[in-house]
């Protein structure tokens, strides 16, 4: 798998591999849970068990994969003070329209028009692009050259059609027309029962040739009108004495066993059974048999499937797009499509049910009333090595897609990369960093953090960031020239406990990684048995180091916090926020051993 390295992905809570317990959540139980803590007599502090606390985020795992994500990709839930994935949100339809008028079309209207613009909105059967209402006179006049005169004009009736701009395709190829401009959908819906209805008033005579789906359409109405007649007519007769007193089935029961001495169920033993149902004989009563000196339709069509190409043939979406083309083969037999209707969706948070994205209602409108992206409320790290000997690649700006070279790491030699830690918030935030000594994997590494706890500064406006950023320097032409090349960092040596580099709303640490080796080592074990154990899976080679990352900082209570506190907290008080979660760094391919 291509990697473009160095990279950086944060593990999502919802996910039992790479969740983290938070205050916040863990103090978060139902009243079932304390009731049932009060009568066992144990108390659970929410933390679960100890032995998955302690466990060690392994990137290198199958279902890693489905935990780790793009900061970019992921929301933020101020009220469960926790990152937010695709699976942890529940989306909620918010608006329907149909992109082509931007009318707004409610649930209800949604349900009975089959998600489709209910206006004069179509697309093209081959092309899917917007259709205009054309006037058929105007566009015959306009090629032949002829201008009519005022008299002639007022006499003559004018007649649309649906043309696209961009296939040229037309309604007139299919015979379509309509009378006027407006209200499309009725004019099309009343041509194509009135193409149905034709075939089916021709009793007994030769049609001319029509669609297929017309075809069998009035020979389904044909053959369904019969069968009602021939139920009407085998049915019982209505009872001439249904007035009477001894209609029922108990009251002539009682009077035939009394005077007749036959009893009810013997009578109705003894009625005449009814006679069976015929079959239809005629076209006009739904039959359709098979002429050998008519032409076949499936020649037809493969005639002329042969003649117009696969250009003019239609595929399995573009005939299942619209009820009308489900059993047309060529482009020239296809109806017009309405338009797709859009929806805007907002997504929720499934533990609290709090909007994360919610745009707005109007469809003109391409703004959001709430969008909380994770990307500007967790701090974001960033990795590169100490010692560059390239420029960086800028992924955001590339002018056409280049195969990134992979990133190859000499084993077991000591490399210094700066991890650089960016404060998305306007409030000053306390990082506590923690790896494992050696990576999980089957390839170990050794990785230490100089610097493990250090705070960041508070974000700002950009002009501020420019204004506050400045090297050391002596004002000399030999310090300005330090400065540009990068030279200025070349006599500093790392070290422990100490911050590397710092910004307004930024702080660089140095990490030191010793990457393991992939060669097999000597052993007493058959050379069998060893290559089968130390085979190395796809992407097992990549170094990648999991880090937990915690977070804490002062904010003013607001939402859920404020309710908690209530009367007892003051506006000059502030409340402790702690946030944690892990990050795994790819530094690049481990190569030799």
């Amino acid at each position: 798998m291509a990697l473009a390295f160095p990279y950086a992905r944060y593990g999502c809570p919802c996910s039992d591999h790479a969740g983290a317990p938070t205050p916040s959540t863990a103090l978060k139980r139902s009243s079932k849970h304390i009731a049932a803590e009060a009568d066992s007599g144990v108390h659970d502090d929410g933390y679960g068990d100890d032995d998955s606390d302690d466990e060690t985020f392994n990137p290198h795992e199958p279902r890693a994969a489905f935990s780790l994500f793009p900061l970019d990709q992921l929301l933020y839930c101020d009220e469960c003070n926790a990152t937010r994935c695709a699976r942890c949100c529940s989306e909620e339809m918010m608006c329907w329209y149909c992109p082509n008028c931007m009318f707004e079309v409610p649930s209800s209207g949604v349900k009975s028009d089959g998600n489709r613009c209910a206006r004069q909105c179509y697309d093209c059967p081959s092309c899917h692009a917007n259709l205009a209402i054309t006037v058929v006179d105007s566009a015959r006049n306009r090629q032949a050259g002829v201008h009519l005169r005022p008299a002639d004009s007022a006499s003559h009736s004018e007649s649309y059609f649906l043309l696209c701009q961009y296939c040229d395709w037309s309604s007139l190829d299919i015979g379509v027309r309509f009378s006027k401009p407006t209200k499309v959908t009725e004019q099309l819906s009343r041509l194509w029962k009135a193409k149905i209805s034709s075939i089916a008033d021709q009793e007994g005579k030769a049609a001319a040739p029509q669609p297929a789906a017309a075809q069998h359409d009035a020979t389904f109405a044909n053959l369904a009108r019969f069968y009602k007649e021939q139920m009407n007519e085998s049915s019982d007769q209505t009872n001439p004495f249904s007035n009477s007193p001894y209609s029922s089935p108990a009251n002539l029961a009682r009077i035939m066993s009394i005077y007749g001495g036959l009893s009810y169920n013997a009578l109705k033993k003894s009625r005449e059974k009814p006679q069976p149902m015929r079959e239809a004989r005629n076209q006009s009563e739904g039959i359709s048999t098979f002429a050998p000196g008519e032409p076949s339709s499936d020649d037809q069509i493969l005639e002329a499937m042969r003649t117009l190409g696969l250009q003019g043939t239609l595929t399995a979406s573009q005939r299942f797009e619209s009820p009308y083309n489900h059993d047309a083969r060529l482009i020239e037999h296809s109806w017009p499509m309405a338009t797709k209707l859009r929806v805007r969706r907002g997504k929720r948070c499934r533990a609290c049910r709090q909007f994360l994205v919610r745009p707005e209602t109007k469809p003109d409108r391409l703004r959001y009333k709430i969008r909380l992206i994770a990307s500007q409320h967790i701090p974001r790290l960033l990795i590169r090595p100490l010692q560059m000997t390239g420029p960086a690649p800028n992924l955001s700006f590339q002018l056409r897609a280049e195969r990134m070279d992979d990133v190859r790491l000499r084993a077991y030699q000591t490399q210094q990369y700066v991890l650089t830690v960016r404060n998305p918030i306007f409030e000053t935030v306390k990082i506590s960093l923690a790896t494992p000594a050696t990576t999980p994997g089957r390839v170990a590494s050794k990785v230490t953090i100089l610097c493990p706890s250090f705070s960041v500064g508070p974000s700002g406006d950009m002009w501020d960031e420019a204004l506050s950023h400045s090297t050391t320097s002596d004002g000399s032409r030999q310090a300005a020239m330090a400065s540009l090349t990068g030279s200025v960092d070349a006599d500093r040596q790392p070290e422990a406990g100490k911050v590397w580099e710092r910004t307004r709303n930024s702080t660089s640490i140095i990490l030191e990684v010793v990457p393991g080796g992939i060669d097999r080592a000597p052993s007493i074990v058959s050379s069998r048995d060893n290559e089968r154990m130390e085979e190395l899976a796809e992407d097992d080679d990549v170094l990648e180091i999991p880090i937990y990352v915690r977070a804490e900082w002062e904010a003013d209570p607001s939402g859920h916090e404020a309710l908690h506190h209530g009367e007892k907290a003051k506006p000059s008080e502030r409340v402790v926020k702690e946030l944690a979660y892990w990050c795994v760094l790819g530094i690049g391919r481990i190569v030799g051993g």
